[in-house]
């Protein structure tokens, strides 16, 4: 007797699928090709991506102590603002 299912195909699947299903995207269907999205960065508010950086900045990586990174996190959370806006506020004081 032979199995129904001896007949499915394994679906293929690509990297803009993926993506898209990701990112939610529900006219994307297995094999279709997806234009890859051209990157434009936007502000926080207005709908921010993580990864991207806003046109205009630049990515900054730094090492700090534990404890002040918890108390700037801290401090953005109070202040309802992120990390990088209160380096920037602060870097924009020493002027």
């Amino acid at each position: 007797m032979k199995s129904k299912f001896s007949t499915l195909k394994k679906p293929a699947l690509n990297a803009e699928a993926v993506r898209a299903f990701a990112e939610g995207d529900q006219s994307a269907k297995q094999g279709e090709a997806i234009p890859k999205p051209t990157p434009k960065a936007e502000k926080a508010t207005t709908g921010h991506r993580s990864g991207l950086v806003p046109t205009g900045d630049v990515r900054l990586t730094a090492n700090i102590r534990e404890d002040l990174h918890l108390k700037l996190k801290i401090e953005a959370a109070k202040q309802r603002t992120t990390v990088g806006e209160l380096i920037e506020r602060m870097i924009e004081g020493m002027a």
